[in-house]
């Protein structure tokens, strides 16, 4: 098993925050793991994105060029990855931002109000992480339960308060897609 994901978004979205949960959540159920961050000018304003690999084999490169699983939270990533998501393969994207335009016919399509959603129990800046327990619900590769152990661990003490909130709105997004 090898998947391959992208999550872009604006800097200052958490993109690369929420690509580094991923991956040490995969890291905790023995996955191998690649983190692959781009940024630079980009990380206040412009388009951020990461790259994940998680894998039960060695992983032979960080570079996704065709992902299993998009996640963006702006048009400007809608409109530059959404041609590098494999047959068959899973865009989730926060449809409070991007307005569905043009898409490929062959993927699996999941939109969220994930803006929205976090504004009814925090703030709309924390989109990421109602896209975070989306995916968790929809890819089955990280388990729940190991990403609210890794917020727990990863949060910086200076934030601490952000710990509960993130548990909350992860939870919001895996309930999404309850059915």
């Amino acid at each position: 098993m090898e998947k391959r994901i992208i999550i872009a978004g604006s800097g200052g979205q958490g993109i690369l925050f929420l690509g580094k949960l991923i991956a040490h959540a995969a890291m905790k159920q023995n996955k191998e793991v690649t983190w692959f961050p781009s940024y630079g000018a980009e990380i206040r304003g412009g388009t951020a994105n990461c790259m994940v690999v998680i894998s039960d084999e060695l992983i032979g490169s960080p570079i996704v060029k065709i992902a299993d699983y998009l996640i963006v939270l702006n048009q400007a990533s809608y409109n530059k990855f959404m041609s590098r998501v494999t047959t068959n393969g899973y865009l989730i994207y926060d449809a409070s931002l991007i307005k569905n335009s043009h898409c490929k016919t062959d993927i699996n399509i999941y939109p969220v109000e994930a803006s929205k959603e976090a504004s009814l129990i925090a703030n709309p800046k924390l989109a990421n992480m109602i896209l975070l327990g989306s995916f968790i619900k929809l890819s089955k590769l990280i388990e729940i339960d190991k990403v609210i152990e890794t917020i727990e661990e990863i949060i910086p003490a200076k934030r601490k308060e952000m710990i509960e909130i993130n548990k909350k709105l992860i939870l919001r997004g895996f309930s999404i897609f309850e059915n």
